[in-house]
């Protein structure tokens, strides 16, 4: 063998063994292919994404933020005020929380929504501040209580006209699923808890709330691709025996095969927030 040479490749090769040497690539060519589409073949197709009603919106820029809270602070200038970087949130007069704008962390705090509670020392209503800390790409969302602590809201959530009741929907799974729940003021105990996402809550009364939801009762609540998530309008009611109940009036698109949903409300432990 001349040294630099592969055994079968020196500059002495005859015709017949470079012909030979091309008919062994060409039947390997074929079998090469085979094995590509057989690999192709195999992977597992990238999920539809979910349905846009469910997605959650981009969060808006700081300028936007600024504002929304000043639409919620004008119209009730007691709940908050802001000097600069600084929000300082009230009760009844009193300040109860001050929130400064980091760089490193929440950058900005924002009033993002004001919501009116009953208050056990006047017997009325109390606006209560919804306060969005915007970490990184993260909205946290919590109400700011007399008592200064933080609730932490998840997607969204209202209050019933009489103010003793909070409903708060948690959409985190978009349209394979959810959680919305019934929330008694102000002790903060979860009376009703559902699972199903719902958005464009409305209360007709303390007893009564309209909505649209969705609910998946597949076996597989995490695919996006599951054919049993359901969206559909829904009437909550809560009976004579405090209990809540959602029932589904009409879907929304299609659902075929479908029957509308109908769930009691699950009570947690006192334990579970």
């Amino acid at each position: 063998m001349k040294p630099g040479f592969p055994n079968d490749a020196t500059p002495f090769s005859s015709p017949a063994s470079l012909r030979s040497r091309g008919r062994r690539r060409d039947a390997y060519f074929p079998l090469l292919l085979v094995a590509i589409f057989a690999l192709l073949a195999c992977q597992k197709p990238h999920p539809s994404a979910p349905a846009p009603e469910t997605l959650r919106a981009d969060g808006p820029s700081p300028a936007q933020r600024r504002a929304e809270e000043a639409k919620w602070l004008a119209r009730y200038p007691e709940v908050a005020t802001r000097d600069g970087p600084t929000l300082i949130v009230r009760h009844d007069g009193a300040e109860v929380a001050r929130y400064v704008d980091d760089p490193k962390g929440c950058n900005p705090y924002s009033v993002s929504k004001v919501i009116r509670l009953y208050d056990q020392a006047s017997g009325g209503l109390q606006p209560v501040a919804e306060v969005t800390c915007r970490f990184g790409p993260i909205d946290n969302r919590y109400l700011v209580l007399p008592s200064s602590d933080k609730y932490t809201v998840r997607d969204d959530v209202t209050a019933s006209p009489d103010g003793r009741m909070l409903a708060m929907a948690d959409n985190a799974l978009g349209p394979t699923g959810g959680q919305f729940a019934l929330i008694d003021w102000p002790s903060l105990t979860r009376v009703a808890v559902f699972k199903a996402g719902c958005r464009d809550i409305a209360w007709r009364d303390a007893g009564h709330i309209d909505a649209v939801c969705w609910h998946n009762d597949g076996s597989s609540p995490h695919d996006p691709d599951d054919s049993r998530s359901v969206v559909f309008t829904a009437e909550l009611t809560r009976g004579a025996d405090g209990r809540w109940t959602m029932t589904g009036t009409r879907f929304v698109g299609g659902a075929a095969g479908h029957a509308l949903p109908r769930l009691a409300g699950e009570t947690p432990p006192p334990d579970r927030p």
